[in-house]
């Protein structure tokens, strides 16, 4: 029967991946495409050579994103065909009519295909009966948001994710500086697991062995970002960008050049109450931690597959969260669609047909009678206030 569910899965996937169009799968490939030029610092030589290139972006990952993606385009050459180079160059919007995209697709996404499947996998292990195990494969193989963020945004995210739920794993397995030594690695392809770290140290039994667990992936996430460090295109691109950084890029200004930051005053709270409370299920931490993250900035819908398999857990543990939870799922995913950003919604389809780019998004549909900035401030209040209460509750009730 599972062999049977995923079968179904798979092909449900491959009927997706080569149909839907995000341009960061375009735009970040491109960037590792340089790879096969034996290019190593691709920060310094994007910076050097961005008045030649028709996509201007700076690399925003970190170096084992590039490794890996530049890595796989070298392993599959031979199959993208000659023109693969000539698409990825191509900034035009005519560039979704090209000849083969639906080929390039396929292929780009295909190692997402297995890291997903993988994480299905893994999630398995957390549980000891036979039918939470196959309730575990189900849930991450057919619930509908982790297909739409991995194969029709492109999500890249996929990779630190399936190394965090191993690492997660490993906690359950009371394997703590294997367990650290895993988020310093996920932070080498982006820097997010570094956030959960703080909560992985509460679980050191020692004071040893806490400074072991921050020493490990510290040390780890150093070494990984070590040769490209004194390089001005690493730390403005990459170390200290807009995406690296925007957790501390907003709050309350309270006078002579202070301010008042709400993401870290949330995450700072939880660290604290729950340190001086009885232990729980580290992935509960690590839930209420990114929770909190999308209550109190402005989030990119991709963010939302880190909190996947943790809403899969959750939803076996304690299946009496799961209606509140899939509440404040569908909030944080309504937020992004009211962006003014048509490769939110429309424009995702632009592969199949460019005259989707003519639609109208979400967003201009609701301004004919409402303002969508206000309308996305009252679902991302709406969104703290519940995340608040369900964090405390999923905290106290036991």
């Amino acid at each position: 029967m599972t062999g049977n569910l995923l079968i179904l899965a798979v092909l449900i996937r491959l009927l997706i991946m080569p149909f839907y169009f995000h341009p960061d799968i375009k735009t970040y490939n491109f960037q590792a495409s340089f790879l096969k030029q034996g290019v190593l610092d691709i920060y310094s030589y994007l910076e050097k050579n961005k008045d030649r290139f028709p996509i201007k972006e700076e690399f925003v990952y970190f170096p084992l994103t590039y490794f890996f993606l530049g890595g796989y385009q070298i392993l599959i050459s031979p199959i993208l065909g000659p023109n693969f180079t000539n698409w990825l160059s191509d900034a035009s919007a005519k560039s979704v009519e090209t000849i083969g995209i639906y080929r390039y697709l396929f292929l780009l996404k295909l190692p997402y295909l297995f890291l997903d499947i993988l994480t299905g996998f893994l999630l398995t292990l957390f549980f000891t009966s036979r039918q939470q195990k196959r309730k575990a494969f189900i849930f991450w193989l057919f619930n509908p948001f982790s297909i739409i963020l991995i194969y029709i945004y492109s999500n890249v995210d996929i990779i630190p994710v399936v190394l965090l739920v191993l690492s997660l794993y490993l906690v359950k397995k009371e394997k703590f500086i294997s367990s650290a030594l895993l988020l310093g690695v996920a932070a080498g392809f982006k820097a997010f697991p570094l956030l959960l770290l703080p909560f992985l140290i509460m679980f050191g039994r020692t004071a040893k062995e806490k400074l072991l667990i921050l020493f490990t992936a510290l040390a780890t996430f150093t070494l990984i970002v070590f040769p490209f460090l004194g390089q001005d295109a690493f730390q403005k691109s990459t170390l200290i960008s807009g995406l690296t950084t925007r957790i501390v890029s907003s709050g309350l200004n309270i006078g002579f050049g202070e301010m008042l930051l709400p993401a870290i005053i949330a995450l700072s709270a939880l660290f604290f109450y729950t340190s001086m409370t009885q232990k729980g299920e580290i992935y509960e931490y690590w839930l209420l931690a990114f929770l909190l993250i999308f209550s109190s900035i402005h989030f990119h819908i991709q963010w939302l597959l880190w909190i996947a398999p943790l809403l899969v857990i959750l939803s076996i543990e304690k299946p009496q969260f799961t209606k509140p939870m899939l509440i404040l799922i569908l909030l944080i995913f309504s937020i992004p669609l009211l962006y003014q950003d048509s490769y939110m919604t429309v424009g995702l389809f632009n592969a199949i047909s460019p005259l989707f780019s003519s639609l109208p998004t979400p967003a201009t549909i609701l301004q004919k009678v409402y303002d969508p900035y206000a309308f996305s401030s009252i679902l991302h209040s709406m969104l703290l206030g519940g995340s608040l209460i369900f964090g405390w509750r999923l905290r106290n009730l036991r």
